[in-house]
Parts: C-alpha cells; structure tokens; sequence
C-alpha cells in the first residue's frame, strides 16, 4: 500500500510538473485578455478551473511581493539597487534583499518546491 501511494504521489508531481509551462501560457494569455475589452471572461473561468483543479491537488504558487529573498523558494535572475526610501519595501527587514517583481511564477507541491520563482530583487 505505501508503495502504491509512493509511486501515485510521483506521478502526480510528474504530470503537474509537465503542466506547468501550460499553466504559464495560460497567465500570459490571460494577461492580454484583460488587456481586451472584447474579450468575454470565457478564458478567465478556463484559467480559474485549471488552477482550482490543481489547488486541490495540493499545488500552490509562489508569487507574493514583496518579501524577503528566500533562496529555497525563489531564483533572482534580476537585481536592482536598495531603494533610499525604507518605506518602498514594505515591512522589509533593514538591509534584507526583498523580491520586487516575479517575472515567472514558482509552484510548490504539498509543501516541496516545483519550480522556484523567478524574481526580480532589491538591496
């Protein structure tokens, strides 16, 4: 029985990792039908069914900003100089690099990382 849920467990991160690239064609795609008056909102519940869907598969996303610059969730792929003004990293420790932008979605699978974010930092 463990063995099973083992070998269930994997293929389940197998086929949400594949998916992935789809999930972020989708959030490109929406981001312009946005940009769309015409465009109907069809597309939009498409979007929401697919992540609802794998929500509840435990997959999570990791996009919030700003927050400190974790490693074991994010891959800076961009860095910006600290801002003068405390006040723009909102709540930031004092001298802490900071996420500013997440340029690519990262996902997590019932707590283990997929994919880190790609993010922008500063400081």
């Amino acid at each position: 029985v463990r063995h099973q849920t083992e070998l269930l467990e994997r293929s389940t991160e197998s086929l949400i990792t594949r998916l992935l690239p789809v999930l972020d064609a989708v959030d490109l795609a929406l981001e312009h039908a946005q940009q769309d008056s015409s465009s109907d909102g069809a597309f939009a519940q498409i979007a929401a069914l697919l992540r609802d869907t794998l929500e509840k598969e435990g997959l999570e996303r990791i996009d919030a900003r700003p927050v400190v610059f974790d490693p074991t969730i994010h891959d800076a792929v961009a860095h910006e100089a600290a801002a003068s003004a405390p006040s723009a990293r909102s709540g930031a420790r004092a001298g802490a690099v900071t996420v500013t932008e997440v340029m690519r979605a990262g996902y997590r699978l019932k707590g283990k990382v997929l994919r880190p974010a790609m993010v922008k930092v500063e400081g």
